[in-house]
């Protein structure tokens, strides 16, 4: 099934540094809200303490239940799920047990919702657990786009190594971003569909390099590496775009009917996907391309790709 000519025309490099600009932006603002969120961007996963979800049976917002956890002397970080308006994440640090947490929270929602409310989970983790986690999920990402870089500059070459590691972090960093953005918080799930989102955008990526590969061997010595690429890119962006397209269905299913994590989750995948598709064409094939360029400037001959 071909929805997009394989031998469409489309000068993709050309637009390469509006591309750049687009995605620095994103970089930048992912960055403020990594920066300005502080420690409240994780979850007890990686902080410790309690997390309760509460659905509330009538009308309410977050600050609404801000205002009534303060009046009842408990600090606690209030969030909504973005797809279940009437459920919120109540978050707290605290070393008393789960059944005094959970007691004095139902004291707290009793005086303004009495009783109209439930409390679906309780989870506690403790603060050594939590950093524990968040030290291995650090090692765990480390050594996955260090395994990456190694597996692609042997199986290609170090340009194309580089453009997929860049492709990676511009995923990574602009999903996670946008996912902060949205008032969520970084948990052990979140882990899992960041390195999902790595391992799919690394896959698209490999197919694009793969067949400028095999047009490299294909071609004259006189032909530019940019307009390989641009062929390249062409002859699989009908692959690109369908599994794309078949990705996202199953990513807004879950968005649309899941609840709670695995709404986020799922937010999460979506974003991901989006971009990885977009940096497999416009940052992962320029910034091979550049690099490849500060060794030998834009040509090469057939035979300078290991087979």
């Amino acid at each position: 099934m071909e929805l997009i000519p394989s031998n469409l025309q489309v000068n993709f490099l050309g637009k390469r540094y509006i591309a750049f600009l687009l995605s620095s932006l994103l970089i930048a603002f992912s960055a403020y809200q990594w920066f300005q969120l502080g420690e409240s961007k994780y979850g007890i996963d990686y902080l410790g303490g309690h997390e309760l979800v509460v659905k509330i049976e009538q009308d309410a917002s977050s600050g609404d239940l801000r205002g009534v956890m303060q009046q009842a002397g408990i600090d606690a970080v209030v969030q909504s799920f973005e797809s279940q308006n009437s459920e919120y994440s109540l978050r707290l640090s605290s070393d008393e047990s789960s059944d005094k947490v959970k007691a004095d929270i139902s004291a707290a929602l009793d005086l303004k919702y009495e009783g109209k409310y439930q409390i679906l989970k309780a989870d506690f983790v403790g603060p050594t657990i939590g950093a524990e986690l968040k030290k291995n999920a650090m090692v765990a990402i480390i050594v996955g786009l260090i395994g990456m870089l190694l597996y692609i500059s042997f199986r290609f070459e170090l340009a194309f190594a580089i453009g997929a590691v860049a492709a990676l972090f511009h995923d990574v960093i602009i999903t996670m971003g946008i996912y902060l953005a949205n008032d969520m918080t970084i948990s052990v799930a979140t882990l899992a569909a960041a390195l999902t989102i790595v391992g799919y955008s690394v896959n698209d990526t490999i197919i694009v390099f793969d067949r400028v590969r095999e047009d490299i061997l294909k071609s004259k010595d006189n032909v530019p590496l940019a307009t390989i690429i641009n062929k390249s890119i062409s002859a699989t962006l009908s692959r690109t775009v369908i599994t794309s397209v078949l990705t996202l269905f199953s990513a807004v299913a879950l968005l649309v009917f899941g609840g709670g994590a695995i709404a986020e989750l799922a937010f999460f995948l979506s974003i991901g996907v989006l971009s990885g598709t977009y940096s497999t064409i416009f940052i992962a094939s320029p910034v091979a391309l550049a690099w490849e360029g500060l060794r030998s400037k834009t040509e090469r001959t057939p035979g300078a790709v290991a087979a």
